[in-house]
């Protein structure tokens, strides 16, 4: 079953508060999760890249598309 992990961030596009859904049990420590989820205010692309460290603790970072 997976664990789910509400996660609050600002967009990178319009800078607006905004809350993802994140699958806590999506990969193994030290490796990442790349990903594309709409804004939910200004509806532009996030690239999202979700991690999780040898402790188990979840970072998330976000950018435009552009942002690499």
């Amino acid at each position: 079953m997976n664990e789910w992990i509400s996660w609050q961030d600002y967009c990178p596009y319009c800078g607006e508060r905004i809350e993802l859904l994140l699958d806590a049990g999506f990969t193994e420590p030290d490796e990442s999760l790349l990903y594309t989820e709409d804004c939910q205010v200004c509806c532009r692309p996030i690239v999202v890249t979700l991690s999780i460290d040898e402790d188990g603790n979840h970072y998330c970072q976000l950018k435009t598309e552009t942002g690499f």
